[in-house]
C-alpha cells in the first residue's frame, strides 16, 4: 500500500485544518483529522443533483445554484441533466478546492469547471442567498447535512431565518436540495414550517455499498404534509 500524500491544506474562518490527501488513487478531504469526504463514494451527491434537476424539466433557461464544489460529482450530474440554455454557479468558500480542480480533482467528474456553462464563484454560498437573485434550483452540499460541521456560520444557513432565505431565493416552484450524511426528522419540520413540500430520499454512497446518506428535496410552495420520515460526522463518505 502506498504511503498517504499531502496535496493541500489551508486553515477555515475558525481556524481548523482542511487537508486535501491522496493515497491509492483515492482522494480525501478532512477537517482537523476527520473526513469530509472521498472521492471513491459520490452516487448520492449525483443522485442530489439528477432529483433536483428532475423538477426542472420544460423550464427554458434555468438558473442553477451549486453550494460546495466538493470532488465536483454534485457539479458534473447537475451540467448533465441541464440544457445547454442552463446557468449553472457554484459557490465554493474555499479556495483551495478551485485550485486543486486544476491541478489533481478535475478529471475525477470530467472536469466540470471548464463547462461554458458553469460561473465559478469564491464565496459563501449565504452571500448568494435572500432575494436579490433567483434561483430555479440551490443544490447544497456544503456540509454533513443540517448541521454546522464544517463551518459555524452554516447553522444560519439552515435555521428557520435561513430557510426564509433560501423560500425568498427561489423562483415559483423552485426547489432545494439538501444533501446530508443522516436521517433528520427535525429538519424535515423545520423545512416544512418555512412552507416548503417536501420529501426525503435514502441514497446509497456507492454502488454496492451499504452505506446510504439522505437526501432533502424541498419545492417551493406549502408543505402538504406533516409526517416526517425517519455533531456528528459520518466516516467514510
Amino acid at each position: 500500500m502506498k504511503p498517504t500524500e499531502t496535496l493541500a491544506k489551508t486553515l477555515a474562518p475558525d481556524g481548523a485544518e482542511l487537508v486535501l490527501t491522496r493515497r491509492d488513487g483515492i482522494f480525501r478531504l478532512s477537517l482537523d483529522g476527520q473526513e469530509l469526504m472521498a472521492s471513491r463514494q459520490n452516487d448520492s451527491e449525483r443522485e442530489l443533483a439528477k432529483l433536483a434537476c428532475a423538477a426542472l424539466v420544460g423550464r427554458l433557461r434555468p438558473k442553477v445554484l451549486v453550494g460546495g464544489l466538493g470532488f465536483g460529482y454534485t457539479l458534473r450530474a447537475a451540467l448533465d441533466h441541464l440544457p445547454q440554455s442552463a446557468t449553472v454557479v457554484v459557490c465554493e468558500v474555499f479556495a483551495l478546492l478551485f485550485e486543486a480542480h486544476e491541478k489533481w480533482l478535475g478529471d475525477l467528474a470530467k472536469r466540470p469547471l471548464d463547462d461554458p456553462r458553469v460561473v465559478r464563484k469564491l464565496a459563501d454560498v449565504q452571500t448568494l442567498l435572500g432575494g436579490r437573485e433567483k434561483w430555479d434550483a440551490i443544490l447544497l452540499d456544503v456540509d454533513n447535512g443540517p448541521w454546522a460541521f464544517t463551518l459555524a456560520s452554516n447553522r444560519d444557513l439552515y435555521s428557520e431565518r435561513g430557510l426564509e432565505r433560501l423560500r425568498a431565493s427561489l423562483s415559483p416552484g423552485g426547489i432545494v436540495a439538501v444533501w446530508s450524511a443522516e436521517p433528520s426528522p427535525e429538519f424535515k419540520k423545520r423545512l416544512e414550517r418555512a412552507h416548503f413540500r417536501v420529501r426525503t430520499v435514502r441514497s446509497p454512497a456507492r454502488a454496492g455499498g451499504n452505506k446510504r446518506h439522505t437526501i432533502f428535496l424541498a419545492q417551493e410552495g406549502e408543505a402538504v404534509s406533516k409526517r416526517s420520515t425517519g455533531r456528528t460526522r459520518s466516516a467514510n463518505r
